[in-house]
């Protein structure tokens, strides 16, 4: 990564943190945000190299209807954005995590059983 592109993503982090904390309206963000993605850009208009989001194989019907729109609306386009992150966001695995809860809750219950009405 180049100087030029760690100084990006500075900017970026910076951005989204204050707009995390409500320093910045949606609009004002974005704006900015689109300021600085436009840095990128050499001097001779050729974009740099990106690494794309693809939907993974697990795409649900409102991805699909997503697609199907046309992509002059931002706010479609921003909805995209949103189901492709969600949809490569890693699984979280509910069975063993409520089992563990679940044999957690029932240890606390017997061991206070056992000391209070024993």
């Amino acid at each position: 990564m180049t100087e030029r592109e760690r100084a990006i993503n500075q900017d970026l982090h910076v951005l989204d943190e204050a707009h995390r904390l409500g320093r910045l309206s949606r609009a004002e963000y974005r704006a900015r945000r689109r300021r600085v993605l436009q840095s990128l850009h050499d001097s001779s208009s050729v974009v740099t190299a990106r690494k794309t989001l693809l939907p993974s194989a697990t795409t649900t019907s409102r991805t699909r209807r997503v697609h199907a729109m046309p992509s002059g609306d931002t706010s479609v386009d921003a909805g995209h954005a949103l189901t492709t992150l969600l949809s490569m966001r890693p699984a979280v695995a509910w069975k063993p995590l409520l089992a563990f809860l679940g044999g957690a809750a029932l240890l606390i219950l017997v061991a206070c059983w056992l000391f209070l009405g024993g």
